[in-house]
């Protein structure tokens, strides 16, 4: 048997909401908020959400793709909360029951004016054989397709 290789990465995201930090941080705690910004892309169907946000409190995300009915696995273990300011979390992600990665991602809302300066910072470890500059140019677009959602999310609810 041969054991893939693990292939690293890395990115920073920033974004600016017209929304309080506390607002933002309800984005990340509030299961219904959340449910309607942390989804997959537009043939994913979600199959099962649960979010305990607490320090050792988990998260999971299942879902699958309706054409070929590949499931997606999102499993969270929150580390550090600072209500309003700050997330700290370790996170896998399963394709098709296969681990794909394992992911350190800090979130941090800054005040900034009336809003809130978000900035996103993952570490990744793919361990299926994902390309490190590949696999992480499509985490950081899918996580950016996700904070865009929140700003949306954000709007609507007001």
């Amino acid at each position: 048997m041969t054991t893939s290789p693990v292939a690293h990465g890395s990115f920073i995201l920033e974004r600016s909401y017209e929304a309080s930090p506390s607002r933002v941080f309800a984005a990340w705690a509030d299961p219904d908020l959340k449910a309607r910004w942390f989804i997959g892309p537009d043939d994913w169907m979600p199959v099962r959400r649960e979010l305990d946000l607490r320090v050792g409190g988990q998260e999971l995300l299942q879902g699958r793709f309706a054409k070929s009915g590949r499931e997606t696995l999102f499993t969270a273990r929150y580390h550090d909360i600072v209500k309003g300011e700050r997330l700290v979390y370790v996170y896998d992600m399963h394709t098709a029951g296969k681990l794909h990665s394992t992911s350190l991602a800090t979130v941090e809302m800054r005040p900034r004016g009336a809003g809130t300066q978000l900035v996103f910072t993952e570490q990744v470890a793919f361990l299926d054989g994902t390309d490190g500059r590949e696999g992480t140019a499509s985490r950081e677009r899918g996580t950016a397709a996700h904070l865009d959602r929140i700003g949306r999310a954000l709007r609507e609810a007001s």
